[in-house]
């Protein structure tokens, strides 16, 4: 499937990182390359944009993931990493429980947040207007990408970072109450982006509100 989590599905580049085994599915190419090529009419300069739009990508996502593998690890959990079309997972066997959970779950924004403070830190101590265009592009969006996401991610939406450490504060219990809160919160949210006219994530906004609908409705009928 296209977007599969499978590590073993065709299109995959498998490798370790820091002992952790790091899938890579050729879909993960997709939004930083559409991205990247609307930087203007330049071939030249709509390739190097395409270039950094999948060096930051790549970095962020799989910071993110490092911080929630490297928690893992910490409990005793043996982690690997998926990065795909949809952004990536880090996934580990083992049982947890709900402060571990809590840490682990948290551990993922929080790491795409420091990386993105210590790119702010370098663009107020360092000449902008000295440095080359494209570098300064790369730690724009590293900070842009990086914090923005990071507090997103912490919305209470299922399946979000926010939506799970929800559940994990919540005992796990009242899967409805959560469905409805976390669509709702996309609802107001997405709505804002659509005002802000940030089409795009109005649109994924509006796809994860009829999801956590949905999961409240199977929830209040028995099944989550």
């Amino acid at each position: 499937m296209f977007f599969s989590t499978d590590p073993n599905q065709q299109g995959t580049f498998r490798f370790k990182l820091f002992g952790f085994p790091l899938s890579i599915h050729w879909s993960f190419l997709i939004l930083p390359i559409l991205w990247g090529s609307q930087s203007g009419p330049d071939p030249i300069d709509q390739t190097r944009s395409v270039l950094i739009y999948i060096i930051v990508f790549f970095i962020s996502i799989l910071g993110h993931e490092l911080g929630h593998a490297l928690a893992y690890r910490s409990f005793g959990g043996s982690a690997q990493i998926m990065i795909h079309a949809m952004g990536g997972m880090a996934v580990s066997h083992g049982s947890f429980n709900r402060k571990q959970k809590i840490i682990i779950t948290s551990a993922g924004p929080l790491f795409g947040l420091a990386m993105g403070i210590i790119c702010l830190l370098f663009a107020m101590f360092l000449d902008l207007g000295s440095m080359s265009k494209y570098l300064r592009q790369f730690l724009e969006l590293m900070i842009l990408l990086n914090i923005l996401w990071s507090f997103f991610n912490l919305l209470p939406i299922i399946p979000l970072d926010g939506g799970q450490l929800l559940g994990h504060i919540m005992h796990e219990r009242k899967p409805a109450l959560r469905g409805k809160i976390g669509g709702f919160t996309a609802i107001v949210f997405g709505l804002l982006l659509f005002k802000l006219n940030y089409i795009f994530g109005a649109i994924i906004l509006g796809y994860l509100a009829y999801q956590n609908f949905k999961a409240a409705d199977r929830a209040r009928r028995g099944y989550w």
